[in-house]
């Protein structure tokens, strides 16, 4: 069960009902409507009932109160061209001196379809009108701080819009103001407009039959697979998101909270691609949870050092949520099958994960540790660096070897891949979380292919991990599917003599994965 609470100065009515205008009115508070407004409207609203043409509907949001519906105002129709991503800014707009500090802002650039109208009261959202269409498109940045960042989730590119200052006549306060110049030099710049929190924005569904008024066609949507293939360097991505990691910038302070988001995307075939988000300066995006399908918009196509593509966000990048899903029950997306030697000898960036069938050959390396949820140091009883933090969380690493006939690599396991690679169950696995508590850390790793560990030999805890490693039940075949890490290591020169000659070779280095998921025996 969820509980949502919120503010009531962050309510907003878009359509209040008149038993909700009577109890404004004798609240005190401010009218969400107007009674006598409702009663004009009304001829409208049947009309509307009764017209066929399912377009005629529109998407209206107000960020004031709808009082203002019968005074004068100015307006201008704009069409968004491209809108940048919201971030905390210092913009000085608004504030007052208990209020001095970062505000959410993002800008709009849009074109400016025609001149300023007046008006004896609020248009709204009716059919656009020849007066609102000018010869002449100038394009202008809409500012939008504070309040007013609450129209980000309205505002899309290739749509229609038409701006509302109320309360006034003067039609400058739409102009937007450009950058002076030195006389002789031209400045190629654009206007640029600051919403102020009473204006207006509805959208236009109705357009004329005007060139100039045409739908302007959106940048096309790639899927995972295509920008992967692809060479542009500026996407419009979709795709499911399968996992979700917080990241920390390395040059932030000790003690921070995470900086950013790494999010792994993919589509029906399989592929995968991961996506940065660097929300030092930006709130955080909501959404962004397994199962749920995005669009991203505007994001740079990079590569990495080893050959791999990701993508990272830039101020312009925008998320969309498209469609809503449940991790829990979302059948993962199918992975292709490879033969280890088959996957080494694949770009990075072409097969991320995949699934594997081979046989465990050994184990190389095998941990078990209780970690300070706080600080991360062993925990044995209590923390050994003395933080004072009562909370530990149990951490299980292993390290083993898979062949499968064409190639072997080295699989790294933890958590409940790592009890089913050892066939633990879950008593079994409960009881030696138990017994490794008391001594806080348990590590077995090898001497050449033969194990041994870092404390006692004889202790009946190492012994029965050495037995459960070394025994022939371990060395039996499995399938899995696993993720290509992107660390892979170049390959190694070794020099080898025979009697009195000697040779130079290069020697791959064996492909290193993380296993995802083991299917139980």
């Amino acid at each position: 069960r969820v509980y949502v609470q919120f503010s009531l100065d962050h309510l907003l009515i878009l359509s209040p009902s008149v038993g909700m205008v009577t109890h404004l009115r004798s609240t005190g508070g401010p009218p969400g409507g107007d009674v006598g407004k409702q009663t004009e409207e009304e001829p409208t609203d049947k009309k509307r009932r009764e017209d066929p043409n399912p377009s005629s509907s529109s998407v209206t949001m107000a960020t004031g109160p709808e009082g203002g519906a019968s005074q004068p105002c100015v307006t201008v129709v704009i069409r968004v061209e491209q809108k940048e991503g919201v971030a905390w800014k210092n913009t000085g707009k608004e504030l007052t001196e208990k209020k001095v500090g970062l505000q959410l802002c993002f800008s709009v650039r849009a074109a400016v379809i025609g001149p300023v109208v007046s008006w004896e009261r609020d248009p709204k959202n009716k059919p656009m009108m020849e007066r609102e269409v000018g010869p002449e498109k100038e394009k202008v940045i809409l500012v939008f701080s504070g309040v007013c960042s609450r129209w980000f989730p309205l505002l899309q590119p290739g749509t229609f819009y038409r701006l509302v200052a109320a309360n006034t006549q003067d039609p400058s306060v739409l102009i937007g103001c450009r950058v002076s110049g030195r006389s002789g030099v031209e400045l190629h710049t654009e206007a640029t407009l600051q919403v102020r929190s009473d204006w207006r924005l509805h959208t236009l569904t109705r357009l004329l039959q005007d060139p100039t008024c045409t739908q302007v066609e959106p940048p096309p949507v790639l899927s995972v697979s295509q920008v992967l293939d692809c060479s542009s360097e500026l996407v419009c991505v979709q795709g499911q998101v399968c996992e979700r990691v917080a990241v920390s910038s390395r040059t932030a302070e000790s003690g921070s909270s995470h900086t950013g988001v790494r999010l792994t995307m993919c589509d029906q075939t399989g592929q995968r691609l991961q996506v940065y988000l660097d929300l030092r300066h930006a709130p955080y995006p909501p959404g962004l949870l397994p199962g749920n399908t995005l669009l991203l918009s505007g994001v740079q196509r990079k590569m990495s050092r080893s050959g791999g593509v990701y993508c990272s966000f830039l101020p312009v990048s925008c998320i969309s949520v498209m469609s809503l899903g449940d991790s829990r029950c979302a059948p993962p997306p199918p992975v292709p099958k490879m033969h280890l030697a088959q996957w080494a000898g694949t770009d990075q960036h072409k097969c991320n994960m995949a699934q594997v069938k081979g046989h465990v050959a050994c184990f190389l390396f095998l941990q078990l540790q209780w970690s300070c949820s706080q600080c991360g140091s062993v925990y044995s009883q209590v923390c050994r660096s003395q933080c004072g933090s009562s909370c530990s969380q149990f951490e299980s690493r292993a390290k083993v070897v898979i062949e499968d006939g064409t190639g072997e690599a080295h699989v790294c396991f933890s958590g409940g891949p790592l009890q089913t690679l050892l066939g633990l169950a879950d008593s079994q696995w409960e009881g030696l979380q138990r017994a490794v508590r008391v001594r806080g850390h348990v590590r077995i790793f090898p001497q050449g292919r033969s194990l041994v560990c870092d404390g006692d030999s004889d202790d009946f805890l190492h012994h029965f991990l050495f037995c459960v490693c070394s025994s022939d039940v371990m060395c039996r075949p499995i399938a899995l599917t696993c993720r290509r890490l992107t660390n892979q290591r170049p390959e190694e020169v070794r020099r080898f003599t025979r009697g009195d000659r000697e040779f130079m070779t290069r020697l791959p280095r064996p492909l290193q994965l993380t296993c995802v998921h083991l299917e139980p025996d």
